[in-house]
């Protein structure tokens, strides 16, 4: 709910979607946040590519079926930039004995 919080107040962010295949993902990372700079230099303050999922297209996007892809943003700020990487990237704990799905 914060990270939504913080994306919804924040006006100047923008994504990239970079495919990504069953390759290195530290090196696609580093190639997706050179690209998203290379292509939106106003939002160069905090770029940030998410480490944990392979994410799909929008729906309304053209993609090839099974495609996945790595999601960066870049923000303006870097304050917001870093408190949405924070949020998302924070380990939630573990409570034994309850289920995790």
């Amino acid at each position: 709910a914060m990270t939504q919080e913080a994306l919804s107040g924040e006006v100047s962010f923008s994504v990239l979607y970079t495919p990504f295949e069953k390759e290195d993902k530290a090196d696609k990372i580093k190639e997706a946040n050179k690209a998203f700079a290379e292509k939106h230099p106003d939002y160069v303050q905090h770029i940030f590519t998410d480490p944990h999922g392979i994410h799909l297209l929008p729906e309304k996007a053209e993609s090839h079926p099974g495609q996945q892809y790595l999601l960066t943003l870049g923000f303006r700020n870097k304050e917001i930039g870093k408190t949405v990487e924070k949020f998302v990237t924070r380990k939630l704990p573990v409570f034994p004995g309850v289920p995790t799905s």
